[in-house]
């Protein structure tokens, strides 16, 4: 705070920005008190503590100030913010101030035309304030409070309010009916963000809204049909979110006649029926289409002269469309397009060569089939590709030609071949996931030299050989798996480069994903035209991001478990799959080095020697599997001191000594150290001093081991539903056929009922009685 307070004898000056300069400390020193003709002040994201200090009402000149990100705690009600009715822009978002939920600190700040509040807590008043406000606000922002669960109602202010141009109150659980008289009393509201709140029901506003032009209300609980009559008195409205909903019936098709349309999201609903051709219609003018994640079915027929020019992000996933992918050949302008989880069926068309502009294709889990056409690698712009979980075959295309491809993901196909050199200059590629196919031969040198590999799944092949030592070269590995293949030899010993640490946390933006561009002006735009007494800017190059995250996910197996790891579970898993092979030698002591992996999977090798002490440097890590190995000698005392370490499993090898029983040792239990007749103590029966040959199931084929280590869940849930389901129909079936049964049933149940209601203990008993008796029969 010491530069503050070399400036108080400046007490002629009008502007003050000190903003991400680290000050630190507080205010009460009065510093700035002296500055009482300060017109603007700006201290955000300096870590700020305390309040402010009282001698502030004395600075009554101030229009313009910033005190966003800092530590402030304080409460409006009794701060000298409300002796500052010369404010004409105030921020204090991200801060601890307690504000009253009728702004009665503001009610004589005529001149305040920004608002923003958001990240503090709100004080709901219990009483209604008896004098109308004399602010207009123009944009007002309360997002994401600490105080949630409140009606819009508790706003009292908001009933006075009648020239918003941008309002925000998004991530605060208020619940009831979509406040649509918020829109009639603001008809000048342009934007208008309610997402992430407890909404029920969407209640059209009695007038035609000109002006909205951007309205989120996402991530609520809306439900019920889209009715035509609101998109009727909304114009000119240019980006739509109605996302994450439980919206249903059917899409209406006069969306697509909003002429200013360009932005919209109706993913995560329950709407059905087909998808209307007008959305995507060559009259259509929107730029940005998100259905997925609905249960839209129908096949999507398109020609070029009608597919509209403008549709450049098309996302379909999750739905139940049907058909061939022929109306690729019309989508000549798509730049994201996604279609995963449906049931599309044949061959990818050749034609999507003219798809030239497409940087994001996902065409998961559906069921097409045939070879992946060269036609596919010539798309120049390509960043992102998916085409796993299908019934693709043959070999790879001979080069993928983008320089920005950045993650593939083939995997769960029927592709074959040897890789060649098909990715060798794809210098960007951030993930590479051919795993559960036919794939043969060596794994390829030239795999080392994509410098900026993170994950690389090999998994599932018939790849041979021994481990390229050009691998070791890559540094910004976080995950590979090279499991359930051929390869022999020894396990590499230069995995000094390979820091396996979450270097994919730098790269996950590079997924393609939606930017929505809105065309009027940005809060921030229309906050500089009021600093500059000017018109807000309608080129304004200020960009209102919304990223529609793609499914980027990758199998793994860790914990015993396969799972997929999607979005951002993706940032922080490090490890290492060499099970299922042919390995032989040591474990080389060179792991140690890997001291931020999670994971290490050796098992189902024919791995020799000790267990390595050094791997009581992987600190981080968090399951070891080295089962069904040739390992000899006792297992390290000095893993103990990993304190992560939630699976150890060395089954199945020729261990001997003792079993460290400290820490985490201890909860282990039989079956992570079965099969070693040497071993001795808990949790094993025999003690150290007696020899015990110890017996274990019969030893297990590498994938019979690694499909005993998870629980299929759709398996589960679909066993316990057909049961269950089966019990209940029984019962009643039964008791129809016979009717003495059926008599003796009810009757049971009826004594059952009443002896329960004298005594529990009583009806306990009886029930036991009961049940006994019934045994013997």
């Amino acid at each position: 705070m010491g530069i503050l307070s070399s400036l108080a004898p400046l007490t002629s000056l009008k502007l003050l920005s000190s903003h991400s300069t680290s000050l630190g400390g507080n205010l009460y020193d009065r510093s700035l008190c002296n500055l009482v003709k300060l017109e603007e002040l700006d201290l955000r994201f300096n870590g700020i503590t305390g309040g402010l200090p009282t001698c502030w009402r004395n600075m009554t000149s101030i229009r313009i100030l910033n005190l966003e990100d800092n530590e402030f705690i304080d409460s409006l009600a009794s701060s000298p913010i409300a002796s500052l009715t010369s404010l004409e822009f105030l921020s204090i978002t991200g801060n601890h101030f307690d504000i009253p939920s009728s702004l009665s600190p503001f009610a004589n700040h005529s001149r305040l035309k920004v608002l923003l509040l958001g990240d503090n807590n709100l004080i709901i008043d219990t009483k209604v304030a008896s004098l109308i406000p004399r602010l207009q606000l123009k944009v007002f922002s309360m997002s994401n409070s600490l105080s949630k669960g409140f009606k819009v109602t508790s706003l009292g202010f908001l009933n006075h309010q009648y020239d918003m141009r941008i309002m925000d109150l998004s991530s605060n659980d208020i619940w009831g009916p979509f406040p649509a008289w918020l829109l009639e009393n603001n008809t000048k509201l342009e934007m208008l963000l309610m997402a992430s709140n407890l909404f029920t029901t969407l209640e059209v506003p009695s007038r035609i809204l000109f002006n909205l032009s951007e309205m989120d209300i996402s991530n609520n609980r809306l439900r019920g049909e889209l009715t035509t009559q609101f998109w009727a008195n909304v114009p000119n409205l240019y980006h739509l979110n109605l996302s994450a909903n439980g919206l249903e019936g059917n899409i209406p098709s006069n969306l697509g006649s909003i002429k200013s349309l360009h932005f919209l999201d109706l993913s995560s609903n329950n709407f059905s029926g087909g998808l209307p051709v007008q959305l995507l219609h060559s009259n259509s003018s929107l730029h940005s289409l998100n259905v997925a994640y609905n249960n839209l079915q129908g096949q999507i027929i398109l020609s070029t002269d009608t597919m509209s020019p403008n549709l450049s992000d098309l996302l379909l996933d999750h739905n139940r469309f049907t058909g061939n992918l022929s109306f690729l050949s019309s989508s000549v302008n798509l730049r994201v397009f996604g279609i995963s989880n449906n049931f599309f069926i044949g061959k990818l068309p050749r034609l999507i060569a003219n798809m030239s502009r497409l940087e994001s294709l996902d065409l998961s889990q559906n069921q097409l089939d045939g070879v992946i056409p060269q036609e596919l690698c010539n798309l120049g712009y390509l960043e992102y590709l998916d085409l796993s979980n299908n019934c693709l075959s043959g070999p790879l295309p001979s080069f993928f030609i983008s320089p920005w491809l950045s993650h593939i993901h083939l995997n769960r196909n029927k592709l074959n071949g040897t890789l060649m050199h098909v990715l060798s200059n794809s210098s960007n590629l951030v993930t590479l996931d051919l795993s559960e196919n036919e794939f043969s031969g060596s794994i390829p040198y030239w795999l080392g030299n994509l410098s900026q590999l993170s994950i690389l799944s090999l998994k599932g092949n018939s790849f041979d050989g021994r481990f390229p030592e050009q691998l070791c070269s890559l540094k910004s590995l976080s995950m590979i798996d090279l499991s359930e293949n051929n390869l022999f030899g020894p396990l590499p010993s230069c995995l000094g480069p390979m820091n396996f640490s979450d270097e994919f946390a730098n790269k996950v933006n590079s997924i393609p994903h939606i930017a929505t561009e809105y065309t009027g002006w940005s809060l921030w735009s229309y906050v500089r035209a009021i600093k500059s007494h000017a018109s807000p800017d309608p080129d304004d190059n200020s960009v209102l991001e919304e990223i529609w995250q793609l499914p980027h996910t990758v199998g793994f197996t860790t914990k015993r478990r396969f799972d997929f790891y999607k979005g951002y579970a993706l940032l922080k898993m490090v490890g290492l799959d060499f099970s299922c092979n042919q390995f032989s030698g040591e474990i080389p002591l060179e792991i140690a080095i890997l001291q931020d992996m999670l994971m290490l999977n050796l098992s189902h090798n024919k791995l020799t020697g000790h267990i390595p002490t050094s791997l009581s440097s992987l600190t981080k890590i968090e399951s070891i599997d080295l089962s069904y190995n040739n390992l000899t000698g006792p297992i390290p005392e000095e893993l103990t001191q990993l304190n992560y370490l939630g699976v150890f499993n060395v089954s199945y090898n020729d261990l001997s000594g003792a079993i460290p029983s400290k820490n985490q040792f201890g909860a282990f239990d039989e079956s992570s150290y079965c099969g070693n007749h040497h071993l001795c103590g808990l949790p094993l029966s025999n003690d150290c001093s007696t020899t015990i040959n110890i017996n274990c199931s019969a030893t297990k084929s590498c994938a019979k081991a690694k499909e005993d280590a998870f629980i299929d869940r759709e398996t589960f849930y679909f066993s316990f539903g057909v049961s269950y389901t089966t019990v209940l129909l029984v019962i009643p079936v039964v008791l129809f056929i016979n009717p003495q049964w059926r008599q003796g049933w009810f009757h049971y149940v009826e004594l059952v009922i009443s002896t329960c209601q004298s005594s529990f203990v009583t009806c306990y008993y009886y029930v036991q009685d009961s049940f006994r008796k019934l045994s013997n029969c």
